[in-house]
């Protein structure tokens, strides 16, 4: 991942998921770059509507600068900063925009702009499903660890080896073990896992990683998911898929996806048609 881009809001959130970037991007060998995007007409930080563009894009400079001088660490002695830049239009559409240009998002799961929406807000539903790259999903309370047990939710795609293939470059850890995960919610059994047997192609030319499938019965997949992950104390929980149906299935609001947001684990989400 050479390209990482974190787009944010100034919220505690978004500063947690750039300290998380920056772990990552130094232990990748990546750079970083740091967006806001905003509308003016829609802002919820522009109670004066009638105010001057330029003077509103100062504001929004100063909101940046300051966000990066007070979050970025030191490196050594030194602070590396990274390229930052203003957007105007909606944040959803200029993230995807951007997501075009770059290998990896990072960003918060809620952020102070989107008080009315529960955690994953309309942005982070927008980004996941539209993105143009992986976009991965930091909970607020999130530290950075390696990925050393990792949660793959497969919908049983043929392009499950392509995905895998781009998520062992971003593990980068020879020891990792990945948990290949189906859920099964045809019926009303209760949260339930079982082993089952898995050809993975990709073993041939990956022979230290572990692998391990299994069957999990659960009425809601969101919640047979992290129940999964909690269960095996899962560093990252990946999201692959090749229909975009799939995730909108996945982040549909309901009772339950309160489940999902209140996980400490990172969520990536990944595209095959992309």
């Amino acid at each position: 991942m050479k390209k990482i881009l974190v787009p944010t809001d100034f919220s505690p959130i978004a500063a947690n998921a750039y300290k998380y970037a920056q772990q990552l991007a130094e232990q990748q060998g990546g750079t970083l770059e740091v967006m806001h995007a905003y509308h003016p007409s829609f802002d919820y930080a522009n109670p004066y509507l009638d105010m001057p563009a330029a003077e509103f894009d100062s504001i929004k400079r100063e909101l940046l600068d300051n966000f990066i001088g007070e979050h970025t660490q030191q490196a050594g002695a030194i602070a590396t900063l990274p390229k930052t830049q203003l957007c105007i239009g909606f944040a959803s559409e200029e993230i995807v925009r951007r997501s075009k240009e770059v290998d990896l998002i990072v960003m918060g799961t809620t952020g102070e702009g989107n008080l009315l929406e529960q955690t994953f807000g309309s942005v982070s539903t927008y980004v996941a499903q539209y993105a143009h790259c992986p976009v991965l999903f930091v909970p607020g309370n999130c530290e950075n660890r390696p990925f050393e047990e990792v949660v793959f939710a497969s919908n049983y795609q043929a392009a499950d080896e392509a995905l895998l293939s781009g998520l062992i470059d971003m593990i980068d850890s020879p020891s990792a073990n990945i948990h290949f995960v189906h859920v099964d919610n045809s019926t009303n059994t209760p949260y339930h896992v079982e082993e089952v047997l898995y050809e993975q192609a990709a073993r041939r030319d990956m022979p230290g990683l572990g692998f391990n499938s299994v069957e999990i019965e659960c009425p809601n997949v969101q919640e047979g998911i992290v129940k999964y992950a909690d269960d095996i104390k899962a560093d990252l929980i990946v999201m692959g898929t090749v229909h975009r149906s799939f995730l909108e299935r996945l982040f549909h609001k309901s009772v339950t996806r309160e489940v999902v947001f209140h996980t400490t684990v990172p969520l990536l989400v990944m595209h095959y048609d992309d």
